[in-house]
């Protein structure tokens, strides 16, 4: 057991400096990395939303050397090389020449293989926590470069939507090769609800079964939606986010890995949602909200009884736009 013999609180940084000796001193601190909705109908591999719950908790703590994790919540591996935010850390020990090592603590509080990102979560707040940690002072592009080292190397595909809205919060836009990230504040009055079933999809089979070839007009179609899902994030116009989160590509392909997923459509959109859509590769589905119509919170009850009709188990999260990963 460790002793600590006093504990000092940098209000600066939320750092907590606990002191074993007059000469030696572990640095410890804590991060929130939330959970995020990808594509959001539309928007493909581009789209993110950063979700207020659930989120990912995890402490750093500097040791001599070496990258070491522990995990409760859901299970993960805790292998330093089999966990992507192992991974992520110790590529960014290695690339910035840091002599010390890292212990990550890990509740993992985002279900893996959800649809919410929860690789996202572990990959950016590893990242993340890191730099704070020994105050590297990277910026937020070279934080998503790292953590999107660990979403290639595990899933297969160098796709930031998920990693953006974690690191960046709010609703976000990223464009490929080179790099970039939209960050937008979203409407005050929008405010989403997710339905969890308890299935699970797994990212790399869900992306082996996107069509190689899409036709021009759907094309077409899908890039409209997208711009007006934009506009109506800026403008804070909820008949355009309406429109923009139809999606006629994707979602008929993946929408039967999901238990009764038009009946949840039907229930959302009859009970005053702007949209439903499935939550990047699934299985969790999100519907936005005007809360000046619907509150999250009750869109999720209308989710859900969906299911307890059926005798299906679920799990719901319901609140207002997230901020993204941050010091706790």
């Amino acid at each position: 057991m460790e002793k600590y013999h006093g504990k000092d609180l940098c209000k600066a940084c939320t750092r907590e400096a606990f002191y074993l000796s007059p000469t030696e001193v572990i640095n410890v601190i804590k991060v929130v990395s939330p959970a995020t909705s990808a594509n959001l109908g539309s928007g493909f591999d581009v789209f993110g939303l950063a979700l207020s719950s659930p989120a990912d908790e995890m402490r750093f703590r500097e040791i001599e050397d070496g990258v070491r994790i522990k995990v409760r919540g859901y299970p993960v591996p805790e292998s330093s090389e089999e966990n992507i935010a192992g991974y992520v850390a110790s590529r960014v020990l290695s690339a910035k020449g840091v002599e010390a090592g890292v212990e990550i603590s890990i509740n993992k509080k985002i279900r893996p293989k959800s649809g919410l990102g929860s690789s996202a979560a572990s990959a950016v707040g590893a990242a993340y926590g890191v730099n704070e940690l020994f105050n590297l002072e990277m910026s937020r592009e070279e934080i998503l470069h790292f953590a999107l080292m660990g979403e290639k190397y595990f899933s297969g595909a160098e796709h930031a939507d998920n990693i953006a809205a974690c690191l960046y919060g709010g609703f976000t836009c990223v464009s490929y090769y080179p790099l970039k990230v939209l960050s937008i504040t979203p409407p005050e009055f929008l405010e989403y609800a997710v339905l969890l079933p308890e299935v699970e999809v797994e990212t790399r089979s869900a992306r082996a079964m996107l069509p190689e070839k899409v036709p021009l007009a759907s094309h077409v179609r899908n890039l409209a939606n997208a711009a007006f899902l934009v506009a109506g994030m800026l403008r804070g116009d909820g008949n355009a986010i309406r429109t923009g989160i139809r999606d006629e590509i994707i979602t008929p392909l993946r929408k039967n890995y999901i238990p009764h997923f038009e009946e949840l459509s039907s229930a959302a959109i009859k009970a005053g949602a702007l949209g439903f859509a499935i939550s990047g590769s699934g299985p969790a589905c999100i519907a936005l909200c005007d809360s000046s119509k619907i509150a999250g919170e009750g869109m999720a009850g209308v989710l859900s009884e969906v299911y307890q009709k059926h005798g299906l188990e679920c799990t719901t999260y319901a609140g207002k736009v997230g901020v993204g990963c941050s010091v706790k």
